[in-house]
């Protein structure tokens, strides 16, 4: 403040001397006498220092007043001078607030509130991604306050956590920490106090306090356990905190009707979409036209029942669906009834949120932040829903190539059914289900016996050190049980039992107040607090009673590869027709050979048009362009391989939900149309077609490809398949062998799309059907060939295990028994990605075709 109100007077006085004797000597010249050079080039001087002075006056005006109102908790008229003179003041004088007010003696007055979310901005989700934890509806707040004559109309609010109990605290524009610190602490010299208890906590999902000067409504700010609350104090108790929450999800500006969610294409028959089948629903549901888009952040996933998950969690939720699609791979045969469903929506919305969300910092955990060892409770209003939230993060801990961090859980059933309810669940390697708490101790004691021997074969204390001086020694993955407290509570055996746990990576949690040990009270948020301090202790995942059950099946899926039982599963509707004697579904839609049997429409172009070739099988893209034009966009080509694996078209709004799930309605509407227009215009460069609105079609509201002028590489597979199951030889054969030629890779290769999963596993699937039934036809007659094109399609499917043991017998029809064992040793190799094995049938086929070798 010094440098800019003394520096320049005191460096033109020095250069130029008193201003008013420069003005006076140059007036009494007799300025407008004179007609030299020289007194022009002096009145010119003089102009330029009294210019000088003046902008340094203006300078010093808005700096003091700037400050003063600062300090005052008011602001001064906004002064508009002419640019660039307005910039360059504005500017200067920000430069020197911000180092006045940051300034370690200004700190306690100068803390604005800022929040970033105006208030007119609704959800727009079905699955709410938490961005930071603001709180709504709240109009910016930012700066300081006004005037005080003028009613302010910027606010929102905060959590002040004191000891257990927590108050809704409304802030405005010019408040600070020392007002609160007057306010709930009698003392505003005690804002300090407030900035070092909260200084780098997470005060909300995804954001720290790092800066006291800068708070945001929706944090939740602790204060010292002395704070005293004013009698105007609001006490909160929410079922979800501020900015935390899943409102419901608003209609459609557009549509009356939301979308309702489908499921992925049967796998019954080689057609990717007809007017019987269905779709898989888009990872987020309608979303609400608003003013403005926020791009996602890391943070903590919310759905709309209330669950909160951690990223961590998310993450490891994304790598448990993409084991259950491997898994479905593995086990599918050809010709079973098995439907290939879609994911469930929690596992959809998880990985929408590690896909779009930005992964927050990493960071050390603190020691706050591990569950306490030796036997924890859970008390609170959210105890069930964090049991049952660290019961999906063990399960879903890990992966199949690192055995040590692939938790287990073990449950008595009581426990179990009051956590998920009454329909049973099946256990499996992971999650070990037992009748009564007797029966868990002993299997616990089992677990503790097993890793005191080893940690006595090696005079060690504790599993951290042994993984550290021995990685070659026996995997031991942390271990979970969850029990009640009425069972727990009077059971000396369970207290022995639970003190015998630390150091040994086993952690015990009890439903309820547990005397021998912690307390964890766990608020609607996951926040749990020891019950005895208000000292933050760490973040859990809570989970409803829906969310958990799907999660838990997927799991389940991903682990052992067994399908969900039949009353966990969304019913598939009917077949709309069937071969009658292969019994497989046949395509609904047909393809061009018999599109006028289904469609009286003329063609609208002639036949000898040339095509526009469309190739999704493999790498997608638009073959032989030739014209020039503007080049294909990304989201036009996602547009084109959608179109393809939809023949009958899609709806700009259904187009919209898959292909800009976080737009807003009229954005990714017009969004859908641009690129509708830009696939249609390259499209046109690949063909001769003359006619408007060829290649891609737009009737009754539905974008869809023209099959008259566009050439599909997948609809010519659905076609094959299709006619190879009604053909005889040999015409079956030249169909299946112009099948297989078209499968060379899967579906959209090197692309990502969020919905393709589904409708690529069809196309895997149909790849599969090929190559069997052609080997199946090629056994006899050529065992060489067979034998090629299954290795072919082993390449296509590592994991399905059917091509596998079509293989061994193309092997055995060869005498090649050492093909039988590397057979067999690269589906195991395959497997073990699955942290799986090959069937006992497989290793029996594998022997028993060497045998049959070796005795020959």
């Amino acid at each position: 403040m010094a440098l800019l109100v003394v520096g320049p007077p005191w460096l033109l006085w020095i250069a130029f001397g008193n201003p008013v004797d420069v003005w006076s000597s140059w007036w009494n010249t007799g300025p407008f006498a004179a007609t030299t050079a020289a007194s022009s080039a002096a009145g010119l001087r003089v102009l330029l220092i009294w210019a000088g002075w003046l902008v340094w006056a203006a300078l010093a005006i808005l700096l003091v007043g700037s400050v003063a109102g600062v300090l005052r908790g008011r602001r001064l008229a906004r002064w508009r001078l002419p640019m660039p003179l307005h910039r360059l003041i504005v500017g200067l004088t920000g430069t020197a607030t911000v180092a006045v007010v940051t300034g370690p003696a200004a700190a306690a007055v100068a803390a604005p509130v800022a929040h970033s979310v105006p208030a007119s901005v609704p959800e727009r989700a079905a699955f709410s991604n938490v961005v930071g934890s603001v709180s709504g509806p709240s109009a910016t707040v930012q700066g300081n306050a006004g005037n005080a004559e003028t009613p302010l109309v910027h606010e929102g609010r905060i959590m002040l956590a004191v000891g257990r109990d927590r108050y809704e605290h409304h802030v405005r524009r010019g408040d600070t920490l020392s007002k609160i610190a007057k306010t709930w602490l009698r003392d505003a010299d005690r804002w300090p106090d407030i900035c070092k208890l909260n200084k780098h906590r997470h005060v909300a999902r995804g954001q720290t306090l790092t800066d006291c000067d800068l708070i945001y409504p929706g944090w939740t700010v602790r204060l010292p356990a002395d704070a005293v609350p004013p009698a105007d104090a609001t006490p909160s108790h929410p079922h979800r905190p501020p900015g935390r929450s899943a409102p419901p999800v608003p209609a459609r500006p557009e549509s009356t009707n939301p979308p309702v969610a489908k499921q992925a294409p049967t796998t019954g028959s080689p057609d990717a979409e007809g007017p019987g089948s269905t779709r898989s629903a888009p990872p987020s549901a309608s979303n609400a036209d608003d003013d403005s888009s926020h791009p996602p952040t890391g943070g903590d996933l919310v759905l709309p029942g209330g669950s909160i998950i951690p990223w961590t969690l998310a993450v490891a939720i994304t790598a448990t669906a993409a084991l259950v699609w491997l898994q479905r791979r593995r086990r599918y045969v050809p010709g079973s009834s098995e439907q290939l469903h879609d994911l469930p929506a929690p596992l959809l919305a998880a990985q929408h949120h590690t896909r779009h969300a930005s992964a927050p910092a990493l960071r050390e955990p603190e020691d706050s932040e591990t569950l306490p060892s030796g036997g924890v409770g859970l008390i609170g209003s959210s105890a069930d829903a964090a049991a049952r939230g660290l019961l999906i993060t063990a399960i879903t801990a890990g992966t199949p190539t690192d055995p040590a961090q692939r938790a287990e859980v073990i449950i008595d059933r009581p426990t179990l059914t009051e956590l998920l309810g009454d329909p049973p669940i099946a256990g499996w390697p992971r999650l070990h289900i037992t009748d009564t708490l007797e029966q868990a101790l002993t299997l616990l004691d089992t677990h503790l016996l097993r890793r005191a021997r080893i940690l006595d074969e090696h005079n060690l204390t504790d599993l951290d050190t042994l993984r550290e001086t021995t990685p070659a020694e026996e995997a031991l993955p942390p271990l979970l049980l969850i029990t009640h407290s009425e069972q727990a509570t009077d059971s000396t055996r369970a207290r022995i039992t639970f003190g015998l746990t630390q150091e040994l990576n086993i952690t015990t949690v009890v439903l309820g107040h547990w005397p021998h040990g912690p307390t964890l009270s766990v608020s609607d948020d996951g926040d749990a607090r020891l019950e005895t301090s208000a000292d933050h202790a760490m973040q859990l995942a809570v989970l409803d009673i829906a969310t958990t059950r799907d999660l838990l099946d997927a799991a389940r899926e991903a682990h052992t590869g067994q399908p969900p039982a039949p009353s966990t599963r969304t019913p598939t509707p009917p077949s709309t027709g069937s071969d009658p004697r292969t019994g497989t579904t046949v395509p609904v839609a047909g393809g061009r050979a018999d599109k006028a049997a289904v469609d009286n429409t003329p063609p609208l172009t002639p036949v000898t048009t040339k095509r526009a070739r469309l190739r999704v099988l493999g790498e997608p893209g638009i073959e032989d362009i030739t014209a020039d034009g503007r080049p294909l966009r990304a989201k036009a080509l996602e547009l084109a391989v959608y179109l393809a694996v939809h023949p009958d078209g899609a709806s700009t709004r259904e187009i919209g939900e898959y292909l800009e799930p976080d737009a807003r309605i009229s954005q990714a509407d017009q969004r859908v149309h641009t690129n509708a227009s830009n696939l249609r215009h390259v499209l046109g460069r690949a063909g001769t077609a003359d006619t408007r609105n060829s290649y891609l079609i737009k009737t009754a509201g539905r974008y869809r490809l023209d099959p008259a002028t566009v050439d599909v590489d997948l609809w010519n597979l659905r076609d094959l398949l299709r006619q190879a199951t009604i053909a005889s030889q040999p015409r079956r054969q030249e169909l299946l062998t112009a099948a297989c030629n078209l499968c060379t890779a899967p579906l959209a290769e090197g692309q990502d799309y969020e919905w393709i999963q589904p409708h690529r596993e069809t196309v895997r699937r149909w790849s599969t059907e090929a190559h069997l039934s052609l080997a199946d036809d090629l056994l006899d007659s050529d065992p060489q060939a067979a034998s090629d094109l299954l290795d072919k399609a082993i390449g296509l499917d590592r994991y399905n295990e059917a091509l596998y043991t079509k293989a061994m017998h193309a092997r055995h029809a060869l005498g090649d028994a050492d093909g039988i064992r590397t057979l067999l040793r690269a589906l195991t190799k395959a497997l073990a990605d699955l942290n799986a094995e090959p069937r006992e049938d497989t290793i029996e086929l594998a022997r028993h075709l060497r045998n049959s070798l070796t005795r020959a």
